[in-house]
């Protein structure tokens, strides 16, 4: 069976680039064959069965971890990662009622697990910060196997507004905002480990996931192909269609941030500035305070920043696009102030003018 590798999200605590040690660093942190490793000891907590395949791999000096034994891992062999004929995937019940028993044994002890932790004080030694927060990690992604099959519209207005989430599904819901509560929390040790380095490259164009080997990419035109499309909108466009994170309209000046060194000293208030991000990465949080709505080009509703954002109550928008961003840096290129409105409820986003 093919293996899917999943490119680390924006939600890792990882800095855009890694030295060398850090990159040692992560692979001790997710070695499986080390039964001391903060992966193994995470998945001890949850009893769940650890295999001592590869975890992780590398391409282009980005990480990306093995996504078919993860699924496996907390499904307990109930669901694998298929590759559709367009070369995407989807997750396939095995539907092996021999199987069951165990699934139904590990949700059990997520869900004990997961109310027992949540309540307690939180660690003081930082590798078990790390493993709790691994474990929640591992929880969280068994925990979402309850939900039924659902749009990520739908799954971000259920975290923003949980009352609006199906009845047979609302307990989930609440159980999938407490991890991620707690897990921001945790997520101080993560920097501690991997601390983020200002001033460093960019992030290489690599492709979001792929199947057993990478692609060869050698042109710009190329990494467009093995990317999927994350909205339909053109150069031209000027409303937008986003995940909503957390309710509230504002309409204001828009202030694109591509890193947290900027200054905000010569913001107007009076102007209701709305904070623009390209990724909702984990330091974006450091410079929400200046901010009347935050909006993030790339980035889904459960990471670090949009938890932080709902946990705030900060209006917020996430998975505009990368169009959304061209547009918006073509807009600013030019004299004057660009408005936006924007509804941290429905996640819409619309250009008002010029100024």
């Amino acid at each position: 069976m093919s293996t899917l590798w999943l490119k680390f999200s924006d939600e890792a605590s990882l800095p855009p680039s890694l030295t060398a040690a850090e990159c040692e660093r992560l692979e001790n942190v997710y070695d499986a064959a080390n039964p001391n490793s903060i992966w193994r000891r995470a998945a001890s907590l949850l009893a769940l069965p650890v295999a001592k395949d590869t975890l992780l791999r590398w391409h282009r000096g980005v990480p990306y971890i093995n996504w078919s034994l993860l699924v496996q891992t907390v499904s307990c062999g109930w669901i694998v990662a298929w590759q559709s004929a367009d070369g995407g995937f989807s997750y396939i019940p095995c539907n092996n009622l021999m199987q069951l028993p165990t699934l139904l044994r590990s949700q059990w002890r997520i869900e004990r697990y997961v109310d027992k932790t949540c309540k307690a004080p939180l660690p003081q030694n930082p590798d078990d910060k790390l493993i709790e927060s691994t474990a929640l990690g591992l929880a969280l992604q068994g925990i979402l196997l309850r939900l039924p099959k659902q749009t990520p519209q739908e799954l971000a207005l259920w975290l923003s507004a949980p009352q609006k989430a199906p009845l047979t599904v609302r307990k989930t819901v609440l159980q999938i905002q407490n991890i991620q509560k707690r897990r921001t929390q945790l997520s101080a040790a993560w920097g501690d480990l991997f601390p983020h380095k200002r001033g460093r490259a960019p992030e290489a164009d690599v492709p979001p996931y792929f199947w057993d080997e990478p692609p060869l990419v050698t042109a710009v035109h190329d990494i467009a192909r093995v990317q999927p499309a994350t909205t339909t909108a053109t150069a031209t466009a000027t409303e937008w269609q986003g995940l909503a994170v957390c309710g509230g309209q504002v309409t204001g000046v828009a202030v694109l941030v591509k890193n947290s060194d900027s200054s905000f000293s010569a913001l107007d208030p009076s102007e209701f500035p709305i904070f623009v991000f390209p990724r909702a990465r984990p330091e974006t949080v450091e410079v929400f305070e200046h901010a009347s709505a935050l909006l993030f080009a790339e980035g889904g509703a459960l990471s670090h920043a949009c938890t932080v954002a709902r946990e705030q109550g900060i209006p917020c928008v996430t998975a505009l696009g990368p169009e959304f961003m061209a547009t918006l840096e073509d807009r600013l290129s030019r004299p004057g102030k660009v408005w936006l409105s924007m509804d941290g409820a429905t996640g819409a986003v619309k250009l008002v003018l010029n100024t």
